[in-house]
């Protein structure tokens, strides 16, 4: 018996080199194959119970959004982690950071409530009492830039104890004594050891971060720079060229990634480090209450603009895949479409015409535009579209905004 078809797509699989029109089949929870007619007989006896058709559609490995808020309730600042998630054919989100040590357990019941269907993974703040906010409380009250907020071993503890979903930690690489120097970044290494680190690139109301070039300077291959192409960050000089400090942090093996958010993506910044060869290695979104409504709206729409700056399908497909996968660690499970793997698949449509894509700032016409259309969560086929949540879980209404993401 065969659960599941995704019938004759267009499946673009980067990490396995497949761009064919190809059938998706699931029994159980499983990818069973990835090919064509061939691969369910009819004329052998075998029946499916439901098929799907995505002939004109693309069929990918389940999207890996590498930096979401979605711990409703831990502060005030997150969305609903299905909202972001499946609604928008994403399977797998990574919160980046809401919360710390202290608060994670709650956290935690986000990550394993049986009524989400978002595969939910974590970056964890190393201070011991952090959470994201839309006042910035933690930074207003500077317990974010307070060295006896810093607790390594505790950061270890817990790490160790959910090492199932935390795979890493995010850090606002604040500054104490030293303006050059940030010991939660310092900290955030040596607990996360081989896991990577991803840093915020850019300041924060109330609490200082060390410069751009000393971040750069700190990083270790693996780590990863998200908000990467935000505008005066430091990473191109006065002729726009791109720093030594980028330069020798890429080549070591230090990642990128889009992090758009409200305020740290500018279609500038992209061109001209897109013009010199620094593409992202991910592509993720920031989402949270203050701009899931304008501009990001959500990753699909950001790949669009990733798309539509010249990077190609292929490539931008990859960087929410595989790329995502091999940078949290986790390529042995998410990322490709594998027989034996679970069943996360990823649908989008492309529309053609003429397509306004905001980066906030600069609106810029794509002939192109990607369009969630469902995914398959652990086998089951869930259709794009945002569903309404009881008692503002949605997350989704527009607050002013801050002028600060996180």
């Amino acid at each position: 018996m065969t659960d599941l078809i995704l019938r004759g797509g267009r499946v673009i699989d980067p990490g396995a080199g497949i761009d064919q029109v190809a059938d998706v089949v699931v029994r159980g929870d499983r990818i069973a194959a990835v090919g064509g007619e061939e691969v369910v007989d009819p004329a052998r006896g075998e029946e499916t119970k439901q098929e799907i058709d995505c002939r004109g559609l693309l069929v990918t490995p389940g999207l890996i959004d590498l930096h979401v808020h979605v711990y409703p309730g831990l502060g005030d600042f997150c969305l609903h982690p299905d909202t972001v998630g499946v609604e928008t054919a994403v399977t797998t989100v990574v919160d980046a950071g809401t919360s710390g040590v202290m608060t994670f357990g709650l956290a935690r019941k986000w990550i394993d409530d049986p009524e989400v269907r978002t595969n939910i993974l974590a970056f964890v703040d190393p201070c011991q009492i952090y959470f994201a906010t839309k006042d910035f409380i933690c930074h207003k009250l500077e317990i974010a830039n307070d060295e006896r907020n810093l607790d390594v071993e505790s950061t270890i503890a817990t790490i160790e104890a959910n090492d199932d979903v935390v795979i890493g930690c995010k850090v606002r690489a604040c500054s104490t004594t030293d303006p050059r120097v940030s010991p939660f970044l310092a900290g955030a290494q040596r607990a996360a050891g081989a896991r990577p680190v991803m840093v915020h690139l850019g300041r924060f109301p109330h609490t200082p971060t060390i410069p751009t070039a000393d971040l750069l300077r700190s990083l270790r291959p693996g780590d990863v720079v998200t908000h990467a192409y935000r505008g005066a960050s430091g990473v191109l000089d006065g002729d726009g060229k791109v720093s030594l400090e980028l330069r020798d942090a890429v080549d070591r093996g230090v990642r990128l990634d889009v992090g758009h958010s409200g305020t740290d993506f500018r279609f500038a910044t992209a061109r001209a480090l897109f013009g010199q060869g620094f593409l992202p290695s991910t592509i993720s979104t920031d989402l949270n209450v203050f701009n899931i409504d304008h501009p990001v709206v959500s990753l699909a729409e950001t790949m669009s603009k990733i798309w539509a700056l010249g990077v190609d399908l292929a490539d931008v497909i990859a960087m929410v895949t595989v790329n995502a996968a091999v940078t949290i660690h986790r390529e042995h499970e998410l990322g490709a479409l594998a027989a034996e793997r679970r069943a996360d698949v990823s649908v989008l449509r492309v529309d053609e015409g003429e397509f306004a894509l905001s980066d906030g700032v600069e609106t810029m016409l794509a002939e192109r535009h990607l369009v969630p259309v469902g995914c398959v969560r652990a086998g089951t086929w869930i259709a794009a579209g945002r569903v309404e949540k009881p008692d503002g879980e949605n997350g989704g209404r527009r607050s002013p905004s801050s002028g600060f993401d996180d």
